[in-house]
């Protein structure tokens, strides 16, 4: 019970966590069009009512404040992006044990495979009994047996030549496609993973307070220029 509290207890944390990102999404796009607009009307203001600035050194300063917070949210943006991705994958994993094993051995291609072939017999074998026995081969079989396998299932019963060709180059491609996958067993590899969401998430924290600290300063530099200027 303890376990299977845990394991609740961690997919809330993700949601909570993934819910967060996804608010922050908002904020990053508003502050990032603030400091747009804020440096567009600044350098509008300075060319149209500011004929011999005083301390030019401070609006230049907030100038290249603004700057870096533009920059660093349009580096934000994407990031929070992928961290929901990564969120979202490891939830899927915490879903599917069988695909966490899979992944744990770099068999993700044959897991799949494995699992067309379990929904196409699943009609077929009626006896539990065979059916585990069955499982039990196919935990054995390579990945290119597992392919001869699924291929025959979906030609039997098949007799027109059109209709063989036809299925013979769309398993081919899905074979094809299927090699993709090493991407993916690269990236959701459960070390792999959790190691890119803290680095993931470190970055969103620094590069958040960068694009938040760099704005507000910003703001106060072009604020004390205007300040200057007008009162001179």
């Amino acid at each position: 019970m303890e376990e299977k509290n845990g394991l609740q207890e961690f997919n809330e944390a993700l949601d909570t966590l993934r819910e967060s990102s996804q608010k922050n999404k908002d904020y990053y796009k508003f502050i990032i069009g603030l400091a747009t607009g804020t440096l567009i009307f600044s350098v509008t203001f300075l060319k149209e009512f500011v004929q011999f600035p005083e301390y030019k050194f401070i609006l230049i300063i907030g100038w290249f404040c603004m700057l870096v917070s533009i920059i660093t949210g349009v580096l934000v943006l994407p990031k929070g992006d992928i961290l929901q991705v990564k969120l979202n994958n490891l939830k899927n994993l915490l879903k599917s044990p069988e695909k966490l094993i899979a992944l744990s051995k770099r068999e993700l291609q044959e897991h799949y495979i494995k699992s067309y072939i379990k929904t196409s017999v699943e009609s077929v074998i009626k006896d539990d009994e065979k059916a585990k026995d069955f499982y039990k081969l196919l935990n054995k079989l390579s990945a290119e047996t597992l392919k001869k396998l699924y291929e025959g299932l979906q030609l039997t019963g098949v007799d027109n030549p059109k209709d063989i060709r036809f299925l013979k180059e769309f398993l081919r491609e899905i074979f094809r496609f299927l090699s993709l996958l090493k991407i993916e067993e690269r990236e959701s590899y459960p070390p792999a993973l959790f190691r890119s969401l803290r680095i993931i998430i470190l970055e969103l924290i620094y590069l958040e307070k960068v694009m938040k600290y760099a704005f507000f300063f910003g703001i106060f530099a072009i604020s004390l220029f205007s300040i200057i200027n007008f009162l001179r």
